[in-house]
């Protein structure tokens, strides 16, 4: 049975993600978000050590977002939680579904 309280989506969308390391120095990197729901989102790419969490921030086109690091994946995905009270990337994951439906 899944756990999750809400559905996901699987996508594809470069963003940037900036935040504090395990050694709680500063940095920005260049990600993925491969899927998405209203309550987070799991990233792939960042290439630092993050401890489970620690609070990052994530921009995707214009939308910026805060989230927690809620789990760290064996190949290094990052699950975090929407930490913002707006849902996160209504356009972009609509413009992706769109196209991905166009595709069939």
């Amino acid at each position: 049975m899944d756990r999750r309280h809400n559905a996901r989506v699987s996508v594809q969308l470069p963003a940037q993600v900036w935040g504090l390391n395990a050694f709680g120095q500063a940095f920005t990197d260049s990600a993925l978000v491969v899927n998405i729901s209203f309550g987070g989102i799991v990233l792939r790419g960042v290439n630092r050590r993050i401890r489970i969490g620690e609070l990052l921030d994530v921009r995707i086109e214009n939308s910026n977002a805060q989230f927690r690091v809620i789990w760290i994946g064996p190949t290094g995905d990052l699950g975090l939680q929407n930490l913002t009270a707006e849902t996160f990337l209504p356009k972009a994951v609509l413009l992706h579904c769109a196209q991905a439906a166009a595709a069939c």
